[in-house]
């Protein structure tokens, strides 16, 4: 996976790179908003395919959400990742026309996404096959991200 990607005639960071609480979180809601929950369980559970990721990526681009969620995954060089920058990248990405940068973002969210579970940046409670020192308390499990009026919401694309 690399590293960088550039869009918008700006270079990006993927989340491979070390990442805020913020971020993280905001990451965490646009994938559960995107109905991409069950896919992911399968990735942190360790299963990784051709045929996994093809679903992923249409389940993704389905919700209307993938302008969003790349703005989650992506980090500016050069500034510090805010949920401001991230709602302005996330419109900016959205009206791109370039095919190859379209085809960029297409191919690299999947890529990232897989990043993001492998990079160990999302908390143990998204996998039941997390570790768990004392055998005898049962695995934590996540009930799922509640949505407030403060969540950033998909705009009509």
């Amino acid at each position: 996976m690399a590293d960088t990607v550039l869009l918008d005639g700006r270079e990006f960071s993927n989340v491979s790179q070390q990442i805020t609480a913020a971020q993280n979180d905001y990451i965490y809601v646009q994938l559960n908003d995107c109905g991409a929950s069950r896919l992911l369980k399968q990735v942190a559970d360790g299963k990784r395919s051709d045929a996994l990721a093809h679903e992923l990526l249409l389940t993704i681009l389905r919700s209307g959400m993938a302008s969003q969620l790349l703005a989650g995954l992506l980090t500016e060089k050069g500034k510090k990742w805010t949920r401001i920058e991230a709602d302005r990248n996330a419109a900016i990405f959205a009206e791109i026309t370039d095919n190859e940068e379209k085809v960029r973002m297409r191919t690299g969210i999947v890529e990232f996404v897989f990043g993001f579970f492998l990079s160990g940046e999302v908390s143990s409670t998204t996998s039941p096959k997390s570790s768990n020192p004392n055998e005898k308390d049962p695995a934590i499990t996540s009930a799922g991200v509640a949505t407030s009026a403060s969540s950033p919401e998909s705009s009509g694309k």
